[in-house]
């Protein structure tokens, strides 16, 4: 799959291996069919971003044992999400950041011990997105107000939405949460 980067060309998507009890299972692999040149930097890019992911397993590692509360505690999910902003570093611009909290929570199963799999990487893509926001903003919805507007990457990334949505979750939740702010991302109808 090619994804284009900022700078307009288009560069391979990188999924990224796991850990296994022999080592690290590459995902990338080398076809002789294909393009070598192109496959050798997926595989050096996937390299890099395995070396660099170590140095912040320990990071993250430190913050899991600082908090003892884990469970809808928006200080842990936002001091989680500060230390998985090196996802925006280079090495894993191309990365997928599900296959990235696929391992981690293999790394670091105690990271949030009582969600099951197919639910944890929802929550690491909640920490993430919602690192950026000031406490102020943060506190102006609960934690269940924020697991849902957080599955919505357009309203964290723009502020006139994100205030309308944090006013809109005041009385609401759940599903009739998600509808409103579908509704807010709806585009005008022309006049």
């Amino acid at each position: 799959m090619l994804r284009d980067n900022n700078k307009g060309d288009k560069k391979p998507e990188v999924g990224f291996g796991e850990k296994t009890d022999e080592g690290y299972k590459y995902r990338t692999k080398i076809n002789f069919k294909e393009d070598l040149s192109s496959q050798i930097a997926k595989l050096i890019q996937e390299k890099k971003a395995k070396d660099e992911l170590e140095s912040y397993i320990v990071r993250i590692r430190k913050i899991v044992a600082r908090f003892k509360r884990k469970e809808k505690n928006l200080n842990y999910y936002s001091a989680i999400g500060g230390a998985l902003s090196f996802l925006r570093n280079d090495n894993f611009k191309n990365i997928k950041p599900y296959s990235v909290f696929r391992r981690l929570a293999a790394e670091i199963p105690d990271i949030l011990p009582n969600i099951d799999e197919r639910r944890m990487a929802d929550h690491l893509m909640m920490m993430y997105r919602i690192s950026g926001l000031d406490s102020d903003i943060l506190n102006q919805a609960t934690w269940e107000q924020w697991y849902e507007i957080s599955k919505f990457k357009g309203v964290i990334t723009n502020r006139a939405i994100l205030r309308k949505a944090i006013t809109e979750s005041k009385n609401s939740s759940g599903p009739d949460l998600r509808a409103k702010i579908q509704s807010l991302l709806k585009p005008l109808p022309p006049k």
